[in-house]
């Protein structure tokens, strides 16, 4: 087993510049400069004892296990490790690997996936590698740790955004009228629901607070209790911003937490443990900010005296930790 010093790479090695060739361009940036997200627990009690009882959207979509998972550590360190290795290997991708094989030797161009020695392509992954062992991320794979069928409705590729029909219905669902309305207008549970999606399940990193149809769409199933395909949408999610990294330089990376939970499953963490490389430090370990009835106080959606402090209140270091 290879030393501590070695397992992650030395903090000199990590600090160095990382390139990687995408598409026929260059792409330059330090591992460290990658900011992770780390998603935020909910604290329903809290929330429902101020007014804004939201347990039966997340109950309907099947999701209570997933907001009991956001209350553990992010491995900030373990996640920049894996992004910077990670690649989409989708249909495209597979082509691609064919046909640099039959670059390299032409004799085998009538062969076979399995004669060239490749796998045959069955569905799309996120690939990366930690110490040598392979990571594979993929849609079910989503499914498994959020402990829900990756089944339901999924709406993408809906074309002009303007004209589109999904305006009216999202509209209906979100301010209770056919015209768009300003975030003003929304209720206090909808403003929660928006923020818990921005923050948890379509994470944003920056850029304009004013969600997109689709966005609006994914939350227009939570407001309406229909069944969302929320594997899917979070597999998309990823694989949207990995995209970004690569071919923009866009230094965030979404779902901290759930990746976190993804390598502890693989044994990722437990091999850091047995080479001494687990110390909160090392790790970069972050907690993310419970979502409770002071969350509403600091988004002025309850008065700056109705907040209550309740005597079951969770507090960061009640995380459960990954074992």
């Amino acid at each position: 087993m290879a030393s501590s010093s070695s397992v992650l790479e030395t903090s000199t090695s990590m600090q160095e510049a990382l390139v990687y060739e995408i598409k026929g361009r260059t792409m330059k940036f330090e591992e460290w400069d990658l900011k992770i997200q780390t998603e935020n627990p909910l604290y329903f009690t809290s929330l429902a004892h101020h007014g804004c009882d939201i347990r039966s959207y997340y109950e309907f979509q099947g999701l209570m296990e997933y907001f009991k998972l956001l209350n553990g550590p992010t491995y900030k360190t373990i996640v920049r490790n894996l992004w910077v290795r990670a690649h989409v290997y989708d249909n495209k991708a597979a082509k691609v690997e064919e046909a640099d094989k039959i670059l390299i030797d032409p004799t085998i161009k009538r062969k076979s996936i399995a004669d060239m020695g490749l796998e045959p392509f069955t569905v799309t992954e996120i690939r990366s590698s930690i110490m040598g062992i392979p990571i594979f991320i993929s849609q079910e794979a989503i499914a498994f740790v959020l402990r829900r069928a990756s089944d339901g409705s999924y709406k993408d590729g809906i074309g002009n955004s303007k004209t589109s029909p999904w305006n009216e219905v999202v509209n209906q669902s979100m301010f209770n009228n056919t015209k768009k309305g300003a975030y003003f207008y929304l209720s206090m549970e909808n403003k929660m629901l928006l923020k818990i999606q921005n923050e948890n399940l379509l994470p944003k990193g920056g850029g304009s607070d004013q969600p997109s149809l689709e966005q609006k769409i994914f939350l227009h199933y939570f407001i309406t209790k229909a069944k969302a395909n929320v594997p899917r949408y979070i597999f998309k999610h990823i694989m949207k911003e990995l995209r970004e990294s690569q071919e923009h330089n866009k230094c965030w990376v979404p779902y901290g937490r759930l990746i976190s939970e993804i390598l502890h499953q693989v044994g990722i963490l437990k091999a850091l443990q047995e080479v001494n490389f687990f110390s909160d430090e090392q790790l970069d370990t972050e907690t993310g900010k419970f979502i409770n009835g002071k969350t509403l106080r600091n988004m002025n959606l309850i008065g700056k005296n109705a907040y209550t402090k309740l005597s079951t209140d969770l507090k960061e270091y009640d995380v459960v930790m990954s074992q």
